[in-house]
């Protein structure tokens, strides 16, 4: 099963091209990437679900997802599926998305290739999906909601939620803010089978694993099927200083990393395929065994970031490395993931930064600030994509303190 980088890339440069304009959710950039994999997984000889002929799965509010099949070869396990997720739209407007998540969905893509011309020996079936819908806030009956591809299709599967033995997310990958080498690996204290295949997959990358509750605001396409105890991954190299920016372009990312993302999942898909059990769901998070270490391994090589910048800002991070060091907690290691995602996205810290300052202003009926730091965050918005659903309300706050002052 050989990887092609050059597939990889191609995937890529088409997917962030400014033919496509960003992927806006329900723009025509946004239809022509659902149309260029819907165009693939044909070629590949992926199946369409008889409830979507075309593979396409379109939302009665605008937006469509695209899914694929390859049918297992066991006699019982062939009922089971996997799900493998990445969505294909992002935030339009010349932001391109490059790392999120033309890359995810180039990987999907090179995995159903590569997949497709051995599936005689896959066991359980594959059911590859690029949802829509994941980066904005859509209003969907009066109600506001998040990744509204995914949510829509657990409430409408092609498969039986209680037959999928697994779910993974591919999301902003081929491209890391701290070194080349690592790829996140999220939502294992759900699962101990999913911790213990991770540990032993062969991988040219450092695999760091924490929990979910290390990260504040998190979202993506696993969360619905978690809510229905579905074992579930979000597997990425992270967030970058471009991430959700207009400087996620193709040429920034690595094609190395691009290909080793790729064998990993392939030996993690492999892995699941082949086991005789269904991975657990814990009902009761257990937090896999290298947490700290790998939260640890983390901050190092912030530090190291740092010391070649600014030498005498370096050494700030030994007290919180030292608490790591020894026998952290759930505060000190939630506090040493904060400072690394900080670090990592100087744009996402500037946004929260600002919004605490407007708010404390608000609190001291401090008029003036507040709207100034309001009207930096839409500045902001510019350049870099804000929570999409911040948007309205920050604006609607800017209106009320302009007639307050």
């Amino acid at each position: 099963m050989e990887i092609s980088k050059d597939k990889l890339r191609k995937h890529v440069s088409y997917l962030a091209s400014g033919e496509l304009k960003g992927r806006e959710f329900g723009s025509e950039g946004d239809m022509q990437a659902a149309q260029y994999i819907q165009k693939h997984f044909k070629e590949y000889g992926l199946i369409a679900p008889k409830q979507c002929p075309d593979y396409l799965q379109k939302f009665p509010f605008g937006g469509r997802n695209v899914i694929g099949i390859l049918n297992g070869n066991d006699p019982e396990l062939s009922n089971q599926c996997i799900v493998i997720d990445a969505h294909h739209d992002h935030m339009g407007d010349g932001f391109v998305g490059a790392s999120d998540n033309a890359a995810g969905v180039a990987i999907l893509l090179e995995l159903a290739r590569v997949l497709a011309k051995s599936k005689e020996k896959i066991k359980r079936s594959l059911l590859f999906t690029c949802f829509d819908g994941e980066e904005q806030i859509l209003n969907v009956n009066g109600k506001k909601q998040l990744m509204q591809g995914a949510t829509y299709y657990v409430q409408n599967p092609v498969f039986d939620l209680k037959s999928i033995a697994a779910m993974l997310t591919l999301d902003t990958l081929g491209r890391n803010a701290l070194s080349n080498d690592l790829i996140f690996i999220l939502g294992t204290e759900r699962s101990l089978f999913l911790q213990s295949i991770i540990y032993d997959c062969p991988t040219n990358l450092r695999k760091i694993m924490f929990s979910i509750d290390m990260l504040t605001g998190i979202k993506g396409n696993y969360l619905p099927f978690v809510d229905k105890k579905i074992p579930s991954l979000f597997i990425s190299n992270g967030i970058h200083q471009d991430y959700h920016g207009k400087g996620d372009t193709p040429e920034k990312l690595s094609d190395e990393l691009l290909f080793n993302d790729a064998a990993f999942i392939i030996e993690l898909i492999s892995k699941i395929d082949n086991s005789e059990n269904k991975p657990d769901f814990c009902k009761n998070p257990i937090c896999p065994e290298s947490e700290a270490e790998d939260i640890l391994h983390l901050l190092r090589l912030l530090k190291e970031a740092i010391r070649k910048n600014a030498p005498e800002g370096a050494d700030k991070f030994d007290y919180i490395i030292s608490k790591l060091a020894g026998k952290p907690s759930q505060k000190d290691m939630k506090q040493a993931v904060q400072i690394v995602l900080g670090f990592s996205t100087p744009n996402f810290a500037k946004l929260y930064l600002l919004l605490n300052d407007a708010q404390n202003a608000e609190k001291k009926k401090d008029y003036k600030n507040a709207l100034t730091h309001y009207n930096k965050i839409l500045e902001l918005y510019n350049e870099y994509r804000v929570p999409y659903f911040w948007l309205q309300e920050i604006k609607d706050k800017v209106q009320n303190l302009q007639k307050k002052i």
